[in-house]
């Protein structure tokens, strides 16, 4: 399950710079970005209607390191978000 987390559109732009010198940029259509969506187990719904908040959404995706993950993007709003995996963490002292 995932869930978005706004990230500062000039950041985002620094990172994807980045991620393209690094060769970290993943393309759409090609066979390890499809591996890489699969194991990283995106709901395909959720995320079209997270991109329906923009009106020229574009996306970017960084396969590896630190800033791991699938944004989201407006060049018209300068707005980005990332999709962020949730977590769930229990408190041991819960549990016995």
């Amino acid at each position: 399950m995932y869930r978005t987390e706004n990230i500062d559109y000039y950041l985002a732009q620094s990172l994807f710079n980045d991620a393209k010198n690094k060769d970290l940029k993943l393309i759409p259509g090609k066979f390890e970005t499809n591996i890489w969506l699969h194991n990283e187990q995106l709901n395909l719904d959720y995320i079209v209607g997270v991109a329906k908040q923009f009106p020229d959404a574009k996306i970017f995706i960084i396969s590896r390191g630190p800033d791991k993950g699938f944004y989201i993007y407006s060049t018209l709003q300068k707005s980005c978000i990332k999709l962020v995996r949730k977590t769930y963490t229990a408190n041991i002292a819960q549990i016995a």
